[in-house]
């Protein structure tokens, strides 16, 4: 499955949406509207919405076409997919936390509410999707360091209600674990989140003490019993070989492990 970030924008198709605008239509215009117009000073300049879609148009048709065979939609709120496989009992949601993103706004990270809304309105028409293990999967971070982030949370709140028990994003170039709970009790729904390091980004853009890395999640159990184990792996020579990325903490005086548990 495929989720677009923000190095698959492209920011001349980003730069040919925007023209000069009028400065009384601007003033004009509610908040909404205006996070459409770029101000800088006496300049405006206002998007055009057909083509700033156009930004995702080579990830549509030089990446998803090429290995799906299908186009990446357009349109915000269809730009969603789900991906089953019954056989393992698992459900995966693909989104795009990149739509809001372009040349000006390199940081405004975000999941459309539409595509959320268009997304479980799917799930609840499908019941032979019931019981399965329900995956998310988007691109940037929820907590971060760095301002591209996911500021608004409240997706989160609506797949947990659907019942979706993980959410794997990349972006911040480190594997890292935490968790969203929706509901305050120890066997509440929530969401373990897990962040994936970079496979093959270039050294420059290596996180500061994290090499290269990957995640192998590894499923066990039938529903409601699952559990996962999630194996973390890394190379720290460019050209070097992968090995076991042994970094998380047992406790004091215990070795770290390359591996955590999850239980679902």
């Amino acid at each position: 499955m495929l989720v677009p970030g923000n190095h698959d924008l492209s920011w001349e198709f980003a730069q040919a949406a925007y023209d000069r605008g009028d400065q009384t239509i601007y003033d004009r215009a509610d908040a909404t509207e205006r996070r459409r117009w770029i101000v800088e000073g006496t300049q405006y300049q206002v998007r055009d919405e057909g083509r700033y879609g156009q930004r995702f148009h080579h990830f549509s048709s030089l990446c998803c076409e090429l290995i799906t065979g299908e186009r990446y939609p357009v349109d915000y709120p269809d730009q969603f997919a789900f991906h089953h496989w019954p056989d393992l009992g698992v459900l995966v949601l693909s989104l795009n936390s990149a739509w809001e993103i372009d040349h000006y706004h390199n940081n405004r990270a975000g999941i459309h509410p539409g595509a959320v809304s268009r997304a479980l309105n799917v799930l609840r028409t499908r019941a032979d999707w019931t019981g399965c293990l329900k995956i998310a999967v988007w691109h940037h971070p929820l907590a971060s360091d760095e301002p591209s982030r996911i500021t608004d949370h409240g997706f989160l709140e609506r797949l947990a209600q659907a019942g979706f028990q993980l959410g794997l994003h990349g972006h911040i170039h480190k594997a890292e674990a935490s968790q969203y709970s929706y509901d305050k009790h120890p066997a509440g729904r929530r969401l373990d989140i897990i962040a994936a390091g970079t496979f093959g980004a270039p050294s420059r853009q290596w996180a500061p003490g994290y090499p290269l890395q990957y995640n192998l999640l590894r499923l066990s159990g039938q529903q409601p019993d699952k559990s996962l184990t999630v194996e973390t792996r890394r190379r720290e020579q460019v050209n070097g070989a992968w090995k076991p990325d042994a970094r998380w903490l047992q406790g004091p005086g215990q070795d770290p492990l390359s591996r955590y548990f999850i239980e679902l």
